[in-house]
């Protein structure tokens, strides 16, 4: 059930075989013109003109198939379908404005938790996917280690009562604690394991900023939906 991780720019593209295969027209077309431009000045024109002109249909071809392959590639590693379950499941959920509330997608990657969706939820327009967090810390790392669903609460109203809190209850450094949402109230976090139940492939995030918000009924709910998102992502990503 490996969720893809967000591509990343070069280092995506250097690991996708359909780029080499675009590498390698470039450097045959360049020989193809340099054999025709030789032809040309041999007085050889008519071969000269097929040559080159076979050789820019090589590589214009190649280039198509491969930007297809790529472009291909690039669709299935996307997450824009299982941030649409999230979407589903923020709706069925049902904030009441101005409360928030967010949900995220978090995928194992060694001993840290990387965010591969965007917060649904967040009116923000930041870019929060990509971030990692370690597996020693918070509710997400709780749920990871002990394949376990967790929900928690802020008890502090004072903020730095608060990082207090996070320190003692959640395993948090004063510096990883200050960089949290001041105004989130309650959370909750959900693993979800591989086909053979022997670890967690991903762990699902929610956090609110209403205090009581994640009755009895609503974390059923929660559970409920993980048991179909994690069928959709066995199937979608298998």
């Amino acid at each position: 059930m490996p969720i893809p991780r967000r591509p990343r720019g070069v280092r995506w593209i250097a690991t996708q075989t359909a780029t080499y295969d675009i590498l390698i027209a470039l450097f045959a077309c360049i020989i193809g013109l340099f054999s025709a431009w030789n032809y040309a000045s041999t007085g050889k024109r008519l071969l000269a003109a097929a040559v080159g002109l076979g050789t820019a249909g090589i590589f214009v071809f190649s280039f198509v198939k491969q930007s297809l392959g790529l472009a291909a590639a690039r669709k299935q590693q996307s997450v824009h379908e299982l941030e649409g379950c999230l979407y589903t499941l923020h709706a069925v959920l049902a904030p009441v404005p101005p409360a928030r509330l967010r949900l995220a997608m978090h995928v194992a990657v060694g001993e840290l938790l990387e965010q591969v969706t965007a917060y649904v939820g967040d009116p923000s327009k930041a870019q929060k996917t990509g971030r990692q967090f370690s597996v020693n810390a918070g509710i997400i790392g709780k749920a990871f280690r002990e394949k376990k669903a967790f929900a928690g609460r802020r008890v502090n109203d004072d903020y730095e009562g608060y990082i207090r809190e996070l320190i003692r209850d959640w395993n948090y450094t004063d510096e990883q604690a200050r960089r949290l949402d001041p105004g989130v109230m309650e959370w909750m976090a959900v693993p979800i394991n591989d086909p053979d139940r022997q670890r967690v492939e991903a762990v699902l995030f929610l956090d609110a900023t209403t205090r009581g918000f994640f009755t009895a009924e609503r974390q059923q709910l929660v559970m409920t939906a993980v048991e179909g998102i994690a069928i959709f992502i066995g199937r979608r990503y298998t």
